[in-house]
C-alpha cells in the first residue's frame, strides 16, 4: 500500500534528495562556467547554461541523483539533447503558427501536479526547492504539447490503417486466447551519426541502472524520450506476444513485471522497455479482482510519538475480529487520531503486494484486517466493494487507434529525426 499510494511523496522527497547530491557534482565540473552563457545555438536561436542547469536539476532529481561528475556529465549531455530537439520542435510549430495558449499549459501543470498528489502550488514550490523551476516545467510541456499537436495535423492524414487489418488484429486476438500480453513502456533516446553511439548507449544503460535502483520510469520518459509516447509517461499500452519479435520478445520473456530491459539497440537509437504489466488474452485472471478500499491510518510522521501510537492501537487493534462495516471507518478513524485519508479508492488485486495483498484477497465485506506497520506508518484496511474481473472482448474502434497512434509515433520520430539531419546546431 506504501509503494501504491504514496509514490508521489517519495517521488518529491527524490526530487529533493537527488538534486542535492546532484549539484555537488555540478560545483566540480563547471565551477569556472559563466552564469547564463551560450552554451548551444539550435538554428540561430540560443539555449544558455542557466537554461540547462535548470532543466538538469529536474533531471537529476527524479532520476535519483548522480554519485559521480562522470555520471552527472552523462545526464548532462542527454539533458541538452533533449533541449535541443525541443527547440527544434518549437521552432516547427512556430513555422505554421501553432501556439500553446497560457491557460492549457497552466491546466496540464495542474493535472502533472494532481498525478503527484499536490496542488499547483505545492509542486511549484518543489521545483523551487530542488533549484528548478516551474517555468522550466512549463517550457518542456510547451514542446510536448506543441509536438503532438504538429505531428498530429501534419502527419495523422497519412496514417492509414484499413478495416481489413484492424480485423486481422482483432482475430490473432482471439486466436491468441489464452496466451499473454505485456503491458509496456517505453523511452526513446536517438543516435543521430556514429559519433553519438558510444554516449548514447552508455546514457541508456545509466538511465536503466537508475530505474532499477528505484528511480521513475514515467518521470525520465517524460524528460528525456524521444517518443511521442514522453507525454504519457512512455506507456504504449498491451502488446499481444506474437507482434513483438527479435530482441522485443527476447526482452518481455526474460524481463519480470515491473522490470526493465537492458538497452535495445534499434535503427534510430537506442529503446529502453519496461514491462509494466501481463496478462492472459481473453481470459479473467483473479488479479485484475477490484477492490474498493477503506483505511485507518496513522503517519509514519505521527507513528513517531508514543501517545498517537498507543491510542491508535487501544482502537484499531482488536477490530479484526469484530463485525465491522464500512461506515464506520470514519468514527474509527477519529477515535484513533488517525491523520491519513481514509478514502483510497478502486485498486486491482495485481496492485498490491505482500501482506497488503493477503490482507484484502480474502476479506469479507466491511472486514477489518489486522493491524500492519509499514514504512509509511500503521494502517487497517477495510474492502467495501469487490468486483470479479470479466474478460474484456476486443473493440474495433480501441484497436483502430491503437495501430494508428503506433504508426503516428513511428512516423513522429522520423520527423524529428529530419529536423535534426537539416538544422545548423552549434555547440559551444
Amino acid at each position: 500500500m506504501a509503494r501504491v499510494l504514496n509514490t508521489a511523496k517519495i517521488w518529491v522527497q527524490r526530487m529533493i534528495v537527488g538534486a542535492s547530491v546532484a549539484l555537488m557534482a555540478a560545483t566540480a565540473a563547471y565551477a569556472q562556467q559563466a552564469i547564463n552563457s551560450i552554451e548551444v545555438l539550435v538554428n540561430d536561436e540560443p539555449i544558455s547554461s542557466y537554461d540547462i542547469n535548470q532543466r538538469l536539476r529536474l533531471v537529476i532529481a527524479v532520476s535519483g541523483g548522480v554519485q559521480s561528475e562522470q555520471e552527472f556529465l552523462k545526464v548532462r549531455e542527454q539533458v541538452v539533447q533533449s533541449m535541443v530537439d525541443e527547440r527544434l520542435q518549437l521552432q516547427e510549430a512556430a513555422t505554421v503558427e501553432l501556439e500553446i495558449p497560457d491557460a492549457q499549459l497552466e491546466e496540464f501543470f495542474g493535472r502533472r501536479a494532481q498525478g503527484l498528489g499536490q496542488s499547483p502550488e505545492q509542486f511549484a514550490q518543489a521545483l523551487a526547492g530542488i533549484g528548478s523551476s516551474k517555468q522550466t516545467m512549463l517550457d518542456q510541456m510547451e514542446a510536448e504539447l506543441a509536438w503532438s499537436q504538429l505531428v498530429q495535423g501534419r502527419l495523422g492524414s497519412f496514417v492509414s490503417v484499413s478495416d481489413e487489418e484492424v480485423e486481422a488484429y482483432i482475430q490473432r486476438i482471439y486466436d491468441n486466447r489464452g496466451k499473454f500480453e505485456y503491458r509496456l513502456a517505453e523511452i526513446v533516446l536517438l543516435v543521430d551519426s556514429t559519433e553519438q553511439e558510444a554516449a548514447v548507449k552508455a546514457n541508456a544503460e545509466e538511465l536503466v541502472s537508475r530505474i532499477r535502483g528505484g528511480a521513475s520510469f514515467p518521470a525520465i520518459a517524460q524528460q528525456l524520450s524521444a517518443s511521442s509516447s514522453a507525454a504519457v509517461g512512455g506507456d504504449i499500452g498491451w502488446i499481444v506476444a506474437d507482434d513483438l519479435d527479435g530482441p522485443y520478445r527476447k526482452a518481455v520473456d526474460e524481463v519480470s513485471v515491473g522490470d526493465v530491459a537492458e538497452p535495445i539497440r534499434t535503427p534510430g537509437g537506442y529503446l529502453i522497455l519496461a514491462v509494466r504489466d501481463r496478462r492472459r488474452i481473453l481470459t479473467a485472471d483473479p488479479l485484475d479482482t477490484q477492490f474498493s478500499l477503506r483505511q485507518i491510518h496513522l503517519t509514519a510522521e505521527k507513528a513517531q510519538d508514543a501517545e498517537a501510537v498507543a491510542q491508535f492501537k487501544g482502537v484499531v487493534e482488536g477490530l479484526h475480529t469484530r463485525e465491522t462495516t464500512c461506515g464506520q471507518v470514519q468514527q474509527f478513524a477519529t477515535d484513533a487520531g488517525a491523520d491519513g485519508p481514509v478514502e483510497i479508492g478502486v485498486l486491482r488485486l495485481r496492485d498490491l503486494q505482500g501482506q497488503l495483498r493477503g490482507a484484502v484477497e480474502g476479506a469479507d465485506i466491511g472486514q477489518a484486517s489486522e493491524l500492519m506497520e509499514m514504512e509509511d506508518g500503521m494502517r487497517v484496511l477495510f474492502v467495501c466493494d469487490r468486483q470479479e474481473p470479466q474478460v474484456q472482448e476486443p473493440e474495433f474502434d480501441a484497436v483502430y487507434n491503437q495501430l494508428e497512434q503506433q504508426r503516428l509515433s513511428m512516423m513522429g520520430r522520423r520527423y524529428l529525426r529530419d529536423l535534426r539531419r537539416d538544422a545548423i546546431i552549434d555547440y559551444r
